[in-house]
């Protein structure tokens, strides 16, 4: 069984490119918990007539994740045979709608030499508007017969195409296969957590603090564009002789999230802290639900990978 831990995914990276932040690396969770915990998927092939090509795009979706250098997924087509813990099944239809309308334009009228004029004339073209749907309904379905997943929202896409238009309409085949490609993606979203790197702005009012804490907090925040450890460092020691300022709080809890503070275990009580010195403070509310979504990716991992 893979273990992961917090401080395994969460670090620094701080760089002169990044102004006034520090980068930490945050967990976003799948949005369906059943779903995340199954280990290997069978596909059968989807019905409609975009079926085919979700198909195989959902598969390669699946295939692409990977967590810890490893495929989070078996995925198993239905013609290689059968197994899995779960099955994974469903319709594409795409419906087309039109409808007509005019535009109104603006020409030159020309001399009996085919020149134009200073005078103008107004003429309407006629128009038409298009609106394409993908109209799915997808199941997962485990080992049991449970239902543990199901998606049934449309993707749609409008376009317009006037007689006097120099191209031609889209091709319905490519947006079929573009709405697809979004429907794939929000498959991937639902079913795996993934992780990115985020660089988080630092909180830099110095309001309340005594003037020689003021400059070695601005300078902490300089810090973070080359230096982010010396930055927290500072922080760390501004925020033992200023408990009650909020942003110093913040930013120490920022620091333990990114890992370049002392104790990285203590970012949700920094925010925590900062939140009850300011109700108001936006940021580490924010801190606080980057942890939260962090705590619920790093669980979804675990029951996935459960002995």
């Amino acid at each position: 069984m893979r273990r992961f831990s917090f401080a395994l995914v969460t670090f620094l990276v701080a760089s002169a490119a990044q102004a006034e932040s520090i980068r930490v690396q945050v967990w976003f969770p799948a949005n369906s918990d059943s779903a995340s915990s199954v280990r290997s998927i069978q596909v059968e092939p989807f019905g409609g007539d975009a079926g085919e090509d979700l198909t195989i795009q959902v598969e390669d979706a699946l295939r692409g994740v990977n967590l810890d250098g490893r495929p989070y997924f078996q995925v198993i087509p239905s013609a290689t045979g059968s197994g899995g813990e779960s099955l994974l099944r469903g319709t594409a239809e795409t419906e087309q709608r039109f409808s007509d309308f005019t535009e109104e334009r603006e020409r030159c009228v020309k001399d009996t030499n085919g020149k134009c004029t200073s005078v103008r004339e107004k003429y309407t073209v006629g128009c038409r508007r298009r609106t394409l749907e993908l109209v799915v309904a997808l199941r997962l379905i485990g080992r049991d017969g449970a239902l543990l997943w199901a998606d049934n929202r449309t993707e749609s896409f409008q376009d317009s195409h006037c007689a006097d238009a120099e191209s031609s309409p889209r091709a319905r085949s490519s947006i079929a296969r573009e709405l697809n490609g979004k429907v794939a993606s929000r498959v991937r979203m639902d079913f795996a957590p993934r992780r990115a790197e985020e660089d988080v702005r630092v909180d830099e009012n110095r309001k309340g603090l005594n003037k020689p804490d003021s400059e070695a907090f601005k300078a902490a925040i300089k810090a973070t564009k080359t230096d982010a450890q010396v930055a927290c460092q500072a922080w760390e020691g501004i925020g033992q002789r200023n408990p009650s300022h909020a942003p110093t709080q913040y930013n120490l809890g920022l620091c333990a999230e990114s890992g370049a503070g002392t104790a990285d275990h203590l970012a949700q009580p920094q925010y925590s802290r900062a939140l009850d010195l300011d109700p108001k403070h936006k940021m580490a509310r924010r801190g606080l639900d980057r942890l939260a979504a962090a705590d619920r990716a790093l669980r979804q991992i675990q029951s996935h990978e459960r002995d």
